[in-house]
């Protein structure tokens, strides 16, 4: 009698499929909730503080001095019955700092889900915002130029890299001491890791990688601009979300201007998909 040779598959083997062309599950409701947190550790790590104020039912971030994007109010978790007096204690507590009131609103994780609409019609406005994007899966790295070179920056090179990071974003040199100082503190602690690209010794792209509580975040990428659309920009968040997914993060996100088109579209190629939008709104006067 002859014998099934060995590599037979069983009956109950399901056939192979192409996953690439799968589309990925989507965050759940812990994943989602964890890149609203992930916004805010970006903050607090960079120097912001951080409290969460149970009279707001929210998270306070405070950073005096640093305008928006270090002093508003987060995690917004109101009823309809009781939203207009948790946004108005915001607005109190700010402007007690000197700021100038603002809430960021995570579109489908605040409440009540009306809340952005709510806030407009009682005066607040709508200042934009970024989308954050996700994805579960890494695209092949691209070609490589002989001479380029990523480096994972130890604290021997935050000074450079930081030099780097802030004339590809225009950040004020007078913000120069207290970014390096933060960035030397994550990248010593392991929090954060920092990606600087060269080619033939040149500086020319820099990124972050955060992972925490399971998720991985990449900010601060970017290129110099004497060496944007030549494919750095792609290269890099290849790698970084190769580098988030390989220490076991479910998925990677980041965030984008929604009207930056080059950016959205590099990031829609690498199979980022939308998370969520996460609205600033300013209380004028």
């Amino acid at each position: 009698m002859s014998r099934p040779p060995p590599t037979q598959h069983p009956a109950t083997a399901r056939p192979r499929r192409d996953a690439s062309h799968e589309a990925p599950a989507g965050p759940d409701a812990t994943e989602l909730a964890g890149i609203e947190w992930g916004t805010i550790r970006l903050v607090e790590l960079a120097g912001a503080a951080r409290r969460d104020d149970p009279d707001l039912s929210a998270t306070l971030v405070t950073w005096p001095g640093r305008g928006p994007a270090f002093n508003h109010v987060t995690r917004l978790r109101w009823s309809a019955a009781d939203w207009q007096g948790h946004a108005d204690l915001a607005a109190r507590r700010l402007r007690a700092l000197g700021e100038v009131p603002v809430l960021d609103v995570a579109e489908g994780l605040a409440e009540p889900p009306e809340l952005v609409a709510y806030l407009i019609d009682a005066g607040w406005r709508d200042v934009g915002g970024e989308v954050m994007l996700w994805t579960r899966r890494a695209a092949a790295v691209p070609h490589l130029d002989l001479d380029l070179r990523l480096e994972a920056i130890t604290s021997r090179h935050v000074d450079e890299y930081e030099a780097v990071e802030r004339a590809i974003f225009g950040v004020m040199e007078a913000e120069r001491d207290d970014r390096r100082a933060a960035l030397h503190a994550t990248v010593a602690s392991g929090l954060v890791r920092a990606y600087l690209v060269r080619i033939g010794g040149e500086p020319v792209a820099t990124a972050r990688l955060l992972v925490e509580a399971g998720l991985a975040v990449i900010h601060g990428l970017g290129v110099v601009e004497a060496r944007r659309r030549t494919g750095l920009g792609r290269y890099l968040t290849t790698i970084v979300t190769r580098a988030g997914l390989a220490v076991g993060a479910s998925f990677v996100w980041l965030a984008v201007d929604p009207t930056n088109e080059p950016a959205t579209a590099l990031y829609a190629g690498l199979d980022y998909r939308l998370a969520f939008q996460q609205r600033r709104l300013i209380r004028p006067g």
